[in-house]
């Protein structure tokens, strides 16, 4: 008897306890994300010659409140270097192109993977534009590796976010 009211309250917690995860959950997924997106990069790696670009129209409605434009790494364990260079060309809606030079670091000095991951593939988020109210219209962007090597191995996602400032 004793040990079915203890099975039962445990039931009971772990019955709560997922509704609470469930919660969270939902709650984690309801972001403020504005745009995300990635491209896939070739299996055999980035030639310095090819451009992932991303093409994104901006509401009206998204313009009041500033925003984090991101860009998500997603690399493997065959990654040769602890960092990495891209080079970053933005073109807004009055047809104006800004180049950028931005360098990241994906592991740390001894070799460990910064950023989160499963198994061998990791996502590294790099804050590319902070606190930025953007104008309605198209913006793209393209991404250009700029390591020094041809064909850049290990990278194999590269993406865009647009997140809306907590």
């Amino acid at each position: 008897m004793v040990r079915k009211i203890v099975l039962r309250i445990q039931e009971k917690r772990i019955k709560n306890l997922l509704i609470a995860a469930l919660l969270l959950l939902i709650a984690a997924c309801s972001n403020n994300s504005v745009y995300s997106n990635y491209q896939s990069i070739a299996e055999t790696g980035w030639n310095k010659d090819s451009v992932a670009r991303f093409t994104i129209d901006i509401a009206e409605t998204e313009t009041e409140t500033p925003c984090n434009v991101l860009v998500n790494i997603r690399h493997n364990s065959t990654y040769p270097y602890q960092n990495f260079w891209m080079f970053i060309a933005t073109t807004s809606p009055d047809g104006k192109t800004k180049q950028d030079t931005i360098e990241c670091y994906l592991a740390d000095n001894r070799g460990k993977w910064l950023g989160s991951g499963l198994s061998s593939v990791y996502n590294m988020p790099v804050l590319f534009k902070p606190n930025t109210v953007l104008k309605p219209g198209k913006y793209t962007f393209a991404i250009r590796q700029g390591m020094r090597d041809d064909v850049l191995p290990g990278i194999t996602d590269i993406g865009i976010e647009i997140e809306k400032n907590k």
